[in-house]
Protein backbone atom coordinates (compact mmCIF):
# COMPACT_ATOMS: atom_id res chain seq x y z
CA UNK A 1 0.00 0.00 0.00
CA UNK A 2 1.10 3.58 -0.85
CA UNK A 3 0.54 6.54 1.28
CA UNK A 4 1.22 10.23 0.41
CA UNK A 5 2.46 12.07 3.57
CA UNK A 6 2.96 16.20 2.63
CA UNK A 7 6.46 16.99 4.39
CA UNK A 8 8.24 20.26 4.62
CA UNK A 9 9.88 21.54 1.26
CA UNK A 10 13.16 21.97 3.30
CA UNK A 11 12.84 18.46 4.66
CA UNK A 12 12.66 16.85 1.65
CA UNK A 13 15.83 18.53 0.23
CA UNK A 14 17.58 17.45 3.20
CA UNK A 15 16.16 13.89 2.22
CA UNK A 16 17.53 13.36 -1.30
CA UNK A 17 20.39 15.16 -0.31
CA UNK A 18 21.28 12.53 2.22
CA UNK A 19 20.09 9.81 0.25
CA UNK A 20 22.23 10.65 -2.65
CA UNK A 21 25.38 10.92 -0.41
CA UNK A 22 24.27 7.57 1.17
CA UNK A 23 23.48 6.10 -2.63
CA UNK A 24 19.48 5.11 -2.12
CA UNK A 25 16.52 6.43 -2.74
CA UNK A 26 14.49 8.50 -0.47
CA UNK A 27 11.84 6.31 -0.51
CA UNK A 28 14.72 3.48 0.83
CA UNK A 29 15.61 6.43 3.35
CA UNK A 30 12.35 7.14 4.29
CA UNK A 31 11.77 3.56 5.08
CA UNK A 32 14.22 2.58 7.13
CA UNK A 33 13.83 5.97 9.24
CA UNK A 34 10.25 4.48 9.76
CA UNK A 35 11.21 0.97 10.78
CA UNK A 36 13.79 2.41 12.92
CA UNK A 37 11.14 4.77 14.71
CA UNK A 38 8.44 1.37 14.69
CA UNK A 39 10.98 -0.47 16.93
CA UNK A 40 11.91 1.98 19.20
CA UNK A 41 8.14 2.53 19.84
CA UNK A 42 7.56 -0.93 20.31
CA UNK A 43 10.54 -1.45 22.71
CA UNK A 44 9.12 1.53 24.61
CA UNK A 45 5.68 0.18 24.51
CA UNK A 46 7.40 -3.22 26.04
CA UNK A 47 9.32 -1.35 28.64
CA UNK A 48 6.02 0.24 30.28
CA UNK A 49 4.07 -2.78 29.64
CA UNK A 50 7.07 -4.94 32.26
CA UNK A 51 6.93 -1.91 34.71
CA UNK A 52 3.33 -3.41 34.86
CA UNK A 53 4.23 -6.65 35.13
CA UNK A 54 6.65 -5.96 38.06
CA UNK A 55 4.66 -3.71 39.96
CA UNK A 56 1.67 -6.92 39.52
CA UNK A 57 4.30 -9.69 40.29
CA UNK A 58 3.61 -10.54 43.99
CA UNK A 59 -0.11 -10.86 43.37
CA UNK A 60 0.66 -12.59 40.01
CA UNK A 61 2.86 -14.88 41.67
CA UNK A 62 0.04 -16.21 44.08
CA UNK A 63 -2.45 -17.10 41.48
CA UNK A 64 -0.13 -17.58 38.26
CA UNK A 65 3.02 -19.09 39.58
CA UNK A 66 4.95 -21.49 36.86
CA UNK A 67 2.83 -20.16 34.13
CA UNK A 68 2.90 -17.78 31.45
CA UNK A 69 0.96 -14.15 31.60
CA UNK A 70 0.29 -11.49 28.99
CA UNK A 71 -0.04 -8.19 29.84
CA UNK A 72 -1.21 -5.50 27.52
CA UNK A 73 -2.16 -1.69 28.45
CA UNK A 74 -1.13 -2.25 32.35
CA UNK A 75 -3.68 -5.34 32.58
CA UNK A 76 -3.69 -9.06 32.66
CA UNK A 77 -5.43 -9.82 30.08
CA UNK A 78 -4.60 -14.11 29.54
CA UNK A 79 -2.46 -16.99 30.91
CA UNK A 80 -1.45 -20.45 30.09
CA UNK A 81 1.03 -23.03 31.19
CA UNK A 82 1.48 -23.74 27.07
CA UNK A 83 3.23 -20.61 26.36
CA UNK A 84 2.67 -21.78 21.97
CA UNK A 85 -0.82 -21.94 22.93
CA UNK A 86 -0.73 -18.32 24.99
CA UNK A 87 1.11 -16.69 21.77
CA UNK A 88 -1.38 -18.25 19.37
CA UNK A 89 -4.19 -16.87 21.38
CA UNK A 90 -2.76 -13.59 21.87
CA UNK A 91 -1.73 -13.13 17.97
CA UNK A 92 -5.33 -13.79 17.25
CA UNK A 93 -6.76 -11.54 19.61
CA UNK A 94 -4.21 -8.26 19.30
CA UNK A 95 -2.20 -8.87 15.84
CA UNK A 96 1.11 -7.29 16.07
CA UNK A 97 0.74 -5.25 19.21
CA UNK A 98 3.45 -5.21 21.11
CA UNK A 99 2.63 -7.41 24.23
CA UNK A 100 4.63 -8.97 26.83
CA UNK A 101 4.39 -12.25 27.43
CA UNK A 102 6.66 -14.08 30.42
CA UNK A 103 6.64 -17.26 32.84
CA UNK A 104 5.58 -15.89 36.32
CA UNK A 105 8.37 -17.37 38.34
CA UNK A 106 10.16 -16.50 42.19
CA UNK A 107 11.46 -12.74 41.07
CA UNK A 108 10.11 -10.62 38.48
CA UNK A 109 13.56 -10.71 36.77
CA UNK A 110 15.57 -13.73 37.77
CA UNK A 111 19.42 -13.75 38.16
CA UNK A 112 21.47 -15.93 36.60
CA UNK A 113 25.16 -16.39 37.84
CA UNK A 114 27.63 -17.24 35.05
CA UNK A 115 30.69 -18.89 36.38
CA UNK A 116 33.77 -18.60 34.38
CA UNK A 117 37.10 -20.64 34.65
CA UNK A 118 40.13 -18.72 35.78
CA UNK A 119 42.80 -19.05 33.84
CA UNK A 120 46.38 -20.31 35.92
CA UNK A 121 49.75 -19.71 34.48
CA UNK A 122 51.63 -22.68 35.03
CA UNK A 123 55.22 -22.29 35.42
Amino acid sequence: MMAQVPLDANLVDSLREAAQQQGASVQEVLTEIVQKYLREVRRENLRVEFEHYTSMHAELKVSYFGQHVTIYEGRLVDHDSDASALVRRIRQRFGRAPVLITQVEDEPVPEYVIRSPRLVRSE
